[in-house]
């Protein structure tokens, strides 16, 4: 089976998943453990679509070979009749007229992978066996194992080399070992794995590398969450800035939406001492005077709450809200704004759509930001009716959808995809920062904020945030 890294199995459970390119080999003490590994590693390479070839030395016969893997594999016939695996006697491949000749070995292993790669499979699997390996033949032998442990990386091949523990001695171990990337060992009827220097030498350069990334990482993090720390920081107080000057905006509807309720105190409470100064007080008209004043200061008292909410500096609060009920009573406050640009406020807000969780204070920020934004460029157009539309919905997605709809001059093909980035404006003594905390506003409470141009002329914003089931904490307005 192949792992999704790229990895792939060799069958050999001591020796793991391993990448193309592998050239190992292994000890055995009998002819039924090398028979036993052999089967198991081609059984792996026949079912992950490898060309498998199999160079079979006493003690195994090519019958040996044939019959293992008919007793093992299922559908054998249907790999054999497709050309899956080829079996050869060990002395035709490795002593062909009697003489072992490196090149041409290699050549032929080369060609087997090319042979692979043509048939349509995806690499070559292959072993050899060294039981016909003589001494003179030894230093030759071990310089081509070198020579192939070079020259297979990096190519479609598992290449794995058996030799019989019983005729090696700790040279030609030394020797084995070193030209493979690692070796397996059948010892006390268990395989186990032998590290080669080569291996060892990799997993202490992975080691110490591993340890210089985490280092790296855990310097990185530090890094960014100090960025983060600053951005934020920075964020808050454009936000408090942006609020402010969203204020200095507000400053003449502030007074007149102050100073009603504080008229009508004045005029209630003269009303009250004249009724109260008759001869006979009219203690029912005094007290209905009474009332108004107390109906009239909770006003008073409403409107500079928010006035106050809207320009101190806080954290972030999140309560259920009624986003209906936030942007009608926030419009209120923009009411004496909207008639002095001679603007025409038209509301729809659903009764279908239902709480979501936010903090008052940013939305009442973002619905001021859109409707002066709105205002701005409605008073700089010139011979159309001046309309402000602001409409609440279900969203067909999912969540609470909020449309700010204006007729003013709209917005060109060439900013639409820029307006919502921090400093770009297009008005002449712009801060470039409204649009952007809007979009930072809505992203906050887990929504989304897009524009459009208005078909009939102007511009239209639109901001969906997700709508809550759980209304048991529900802001009282």
């Amino acid at each position: 089976m192949t792992s999704i890294n790229g990895m792939r199995s060799l069958g050999i459970s001591v020796a793991g998943d391993r990448p193309w390119g592998t050239h190992f080999c292994s000890f055995y003490e009998s002819k039924r453990d090398l028979l036993g590994m052999l089967v198991s590693y081609f059984k792996a390479g026949l079912e992950n679509n490898e060309f498998c070839v199999w160079v079979v030395s006493a003690p195994l016969s090519e019958r040996d070979a044939w019959d293992g893997l008919r007793n093992a594999v299922p559908e054998f016939e249907d790999y054999l009749s497709k050309g899956s695996i080829e079996v050869f006697d060990g002395r035709e491949w490795y002593l062909k007229g009697g003489v072992f000749d490196s090149t041409r070995v290699i050549d032929a292993w080369n060609g087997k992978v090319d042979r692979a790669l043509d048939c349509g499979h995806v690499g070559l699997r292959g072993s050899g066996n060294t039981a016909w390996l003589q001494t003179k033949d030894w230093r030759a032998f071990s310089e081509y194992e070198q020579v192939v442990n070079d020259s297979v990386f990096g190519r479609p091949a598992f290449l794995l080399c058996t030799y019989p523990l019983e005729s090696c001695g700790a040279t030609e171990l030394l020797d084995v070992v070193q030209t493979h990337q690692f070796a397996t060992a059948m010892r006390g009827g268990e395989w186990e794995l032998i590290e080669t220097p080569e291996l060892k030498q990799a997993k202490a350069e992975i080691k110490k590398m591993n340890e210089e990334l985490e280092l790296r990482v855990s310097q990185r993090t530090h890094q960014l969450e100090t960025a983060n720390r600053k951005l934020n920081q920075a964020q808050a107080s454009l936000a408090h800035i942006n609020r402010v000057t969203s204020l200095s905006a507000l400053s003449a509807q502030i007074v007149h939406e102050v100073n009603q309720p504080l008229g009508a105190i004045v005029t209630n409470a003269e009303s009250c001492l004249l009724w109260l100064a008759r001869e006979q007080p009219n203690l029912d008209e005094a007290r209905a005077a009474a009332e108004r004043i107390i109906k009239d200061g909770h006003r008073a008292g409403d409107v500079i709450q928010s006035i106050r909410a809207l320009a101190r500096k806080s954290e972030s609060e999140m309560v259920m809200l009624d986003i209906s009920r936030v942007i009608g009573d926030t419009l209120e406050l923009m009411q004496s704004e909207l008639h002095q640009h001679d603007i025409s406020l038209e509301t729809r807000f659903s009764l279908a759509v239902g709480f979501i969780k936010g903090d008052r204070t940013q939305m009442q920020q973002l619905i001021v930001n859109l409707v002066m934004n709105a205002i701005e460029a409605m008073s700089a157009s010139t011979g159309s009716p001046r309309i402000l539309r602001v409409i609440t919905e279900p969203d067909p997605n999912g969540g609470v959808l909020t449309i700010v709809e204006d007729s003013g001059s709209g917005i060109t093909a060439g900013t639409l995809d820029r307006i919502f980035d921090p400093m770009f404006t297009t008005k002449p003594d712009g801060m470039g920062l409204g649009l952007s905390i809007c979009r930072s506003i809505v992203e906050a409470h887990g929504g989304r904020l897009w524009a459009m141009p208005n078909p009939t002329g102007g511009s239209i914003f639109r901001f969906s945030i997700p709508q809550t089931t759980n209304a048991a904490s529900v802001e009282a307005a």
